[in-house]
């Protein structure tokens, strides 16, 4: 079900609108498929009735679990706007998160082995005020979706990189390269402590990575 177009503020758009990785149901629904098995082969090798009745009884336990476990996954949405991320579960007591794009200041994913097969994996928000990044569990395609976060944020501050270059367009879209020697952002024939100044303040507003900004700043600090 998409997400309420009531609850979007005027000119929000939807840029991603998930529900966990099917992972969620898996154990559940293994145990259901196992249950199944053992009941068709007591049936089948004719067993006691007490065995049967155990059997039926965990079989019930299993259905229940995954129920739930259904109704929890139906009703969790994680969606990014062009504002915000948002994030909502529960069915009789609703709950959610909501980070407004400005205030990212790190984006990031983890994923197993297992994940990487699944293709799914947690993504990992920083925001100030917090001691640890928020973390949203088994999404579907975590890389998608944090490269998805960063252009809505590039757009939204007007100033977005240039993949793979390490240079950074202006908001006019201007294709000149950058000064390799220039800190991203800062006016031509600044200070080197205003370029580092500047740098930090673009990696505080997650236009860079922590990696860029350790690789920009070694440059600068190797020219002086």
């Amino acid at each position: 079900m998409a997400f309420p177009a009531k609850l979007l503020n005027p000119g929000e758009e939807v840029a991603v609108d998930v529900r966990p990785h099917w992972k969620y149901l898996f154990m559940p629904g293994f145990a259901v498929a196992v249950v199944v098995a053992g009941c068709i082969a007591a049936l089948v090798e004719s067993a006691a009735q007490w065995a049967l009745f155990v059997l039926g009884g965990v079989l019930v336990l299993c259905l229940l679990w995954l129920l739930v476990r259904y109704i929890r996954w139906a009703t969790t949405t994680f969606v990014v706007t062009n504002e915000r991320l948002i994030m909502r579960e529960g069915v009789l007591k609703r709950k959610g998160r909501e980070i407004l794009l400005d205030r990212l200041t790190d984006i990031s994913y983890t994923q197993s082995l297992w994940d990487r097969i699944l293709g799914c994996g947690d993504v990992l928000l920083e925001s100030p005020g917090r001691d640890s990044p928020e973390t949203f569990p088994d999404l579907p395609h975590p890389v998608a979706i944090q490269n998805e976060i960063y252009r809505l944020i590039n757009a939204h501050r007007g100033g977005p990189a240039v993949a793979g270059t390490g240079e950074w367009a202006d908001a006019g879209g201007s294709a000149e390269p950058a000064d390799p020697a220039q800190a991203p952002g800062a006016p031509p024939g600044a200070s080197l402590a205003e370029q580092l100044s500047q740098l930090d303040d673009l990696r505080k507003r997650g236009v860079i990575s922590r990696k860029e900004f350790a690789a920009k700043k070694a440059e600068l600090l190797s020219r002086m």
